[in-house]
């Protein structure tokens, strides 16, 4: 029967979750150092065929992961990936179970916060319309202007409560991704409260999520 992957962990006794997907019965085991969790799904097209189904699919399998966040340090697998059987797992698991159980036990029990950029001068910019060489370089020097006194004030108000970050930008907004040991959940959480707002930025806090953006080493990324 086709099976819908969720998530690796590191080995341990697995969280009991009632039902996942489509409503298909959560299942996990221990395979080549890592917990896999799935689900046997009889009927994929039922499940993901259409737009209305796939949503209700994907909440689903978010809600999964949260309930297992709770317990545990997942990281998920894309959605949706299915394979044939549970025959197929080792084989699919080969080529990446190292580099999934080495990013497990870096990461240890912590998990992943976003915080979102938005700026409203550019609001009034249409970043679609053709410019200027001189005026796309000025704009280039504001960006990093603009995100760097930010990103200076979030590593200074949360310190030691965050053990590693990752950020990116995508046009209008820029996004940092904070890896928080669980301990210190309520610490960093705080900290940004008491930090107050920013001028010209909205900042937006969502979390927390599976540690996704801290698969890869940052070595791995040059």
């Amino acid at each position: 029967m086709p099976i819908l992957l969720y998530c690796a962990t590191l080995p341990g006794e697995a969280i009991r979750i009632a039902t996942g997907v489509c409503e298909a019965e959560l299942q996990s085991q221990e395979l080549g150092g890592l917990r896999v969790y799935w689900s046997e799904i009889s009927n994929p097209e039922a499940c993901f065929g259409d737009a209305e189904s796939l949503k209700k699919a994907t909440s689903q399998f978010q809600q999964v992961l949260r309930q297992i966040l709770a317990v545990t340090t997942p990281l998920p697998f894309a959605f949706p990936t299915l394979l044939e059987s549970t025959d197929s797992m080792d084989e699919f698991l080969a080529a990446e179970r190292a580099a999934y159980r080495s990013a497990l036990e870096r990461i240890g029990d912590a998990v992943q916060y976003e915080i979102t950029a938005i700026w409203t001068a550019d609001d009034q910019i249409d970043m679609a319309a053709p410019v200027s060489g001189r005026e796309y370089v000025k704009r280039r020097h504001e960006v990093a202007q603009r995100t760097a006194a930010v990103d200076v004030k979030l590593k200074s108000v949360t310190g030691d409560a965050v053990r590693e970050w990752r950020s990116r930008q995508d046009r209008k907004r820029h996004c940092w991704f904070a890896l928080v040991s669980r301990q210190q959940r309520e610490r960093f959480v705080a900290s940004l409260r008491s930090a107050g707002p920013s001028q010209g930025v909205r900042l937006r806090l969502s979390g927390p999520w599976p540690p996704t953006e801290f698969v890869t080493t940052q070595d791995d990324n040059r």
